[in-house]
């Protein structure tokens, strides 16, 4: 051993029994002072106005250039929708209570009709609240595909899920 060290021969270290040991309790209990302090300090508003960029896919449409049909779940009973035609949840423009093809024929007549009066309206809007089903959401866009004028050259459907906050 000694040739492999250039002659010298170094001692062996005596090892202390405690310094195999290390107490980090006091670490630990900083580490939770500083996250109750970051907590308490930290300001979480999650309501704050947060600038957020342009969509890079989708468009604006206008209310005014389109027919709108309005789909909330009926609060009585969550497998029937409610169809509201036009921007109004009043009573009188609601769907008629019937069959699914009663209603899509309801629909499509209502659609027509409006598009006929209003030349100038090129896109037909669904917007349905968020917990409206994918099938609830399926028969309002049967009903409008069955007008003859939503379906024609120029015209598009909008569709917006509105997620309740």
């Amino acid at each position: 051993m000694a040739e492999e060290t250039g002659g010298i021969e170094l001692p062996k270290r005596q090892r202390n029994p405690d310094d195999g040991e290390l107490d980090i309790t006091p670490m630990i209990d900083v580490t939770f002072l500083l996250l109750a302090f970051f907590v308490v300090v930290s300001k979480m508003d999650p309501q704050a106005a947060v600038p957020l960029p342009m969509a890079s896919y989708g468009e604006s449409i206008s209310e005014k250039n389109a027919v709108t049909l309005i789909l909330v779940v009926d609060p009585s009973n969550s497998d029937r929708p409610m169809i509201y035609k036009g921007t109004s949840m009043s009573e009188d423009s609601l769907v008629g209570d019937g069959d699914e093809e009663a209603q899509e024929q309801d629909i499509a007549e209502w659609v027509e009709n409006e598009l006929f009066a209003n030349p100038t309206k090129d896109a037909v809007i669904i917007k349905a609240a968020g917990n409206c089903k994918t099938k609830m959401v399926e028969l309002v866009k049967r009903g409008v595909s069955k007008s003859e004028l939503a379906r024609s050259e120029g015209r598009r459907l909008f569709i917006g899920i509105e997620e309740e906050q």
